[in-house]
């Protein structure tokens, strides 16, 4: 039997389209989670600046993609200064962009 290699462990068991929005849920998760290392924050006080639950940044921190929709992870981004610009210039040259606005994460 060959050895089968998949573009991420979800391609492995789910079909692409689902594959791919867990993807994308797994990198914008750790770019929050990133976020709240690197910024020194408890998970209680990263509640407090997102405006969610303790347990909520526990799953978030913990990886359980299962439990947020896309539109969601942005919105925490956006909430911590983030904002996504979405490009489409044609089928082969197209890209989503995610960086932080000028305000501050005090």
């Amino acid at each position: 039997m060959a050895i089968q290699f998949y573009e991420s462990p979800f391609h492995a068991t789910e079909t692409k389209a689902v594959a791919e929005n867990m993807t994308l849920r797994a990198d914008l998760m750790i770019m929050i989670r990133d976020i709240i290392d690197q910024q020194g924050w408890t998970q209680s006080a990263a509640a407090l600046k997102l405006n969610i639950t303790q347990p909520r940044v526990s799953d978030i921190v913990n990886g359980k993609i299962e439990k947020f929709t896309l539109d969601y992870l942005v919105s925490i981004l956006g909430t911590l200064g983030f904002r996504a610009t979405f490009t489409f210039g044609d089928m082969d040259n197209s890209s989503i962009d995610i960086r932080r606005d000028a305000i501050a994460l005090n």
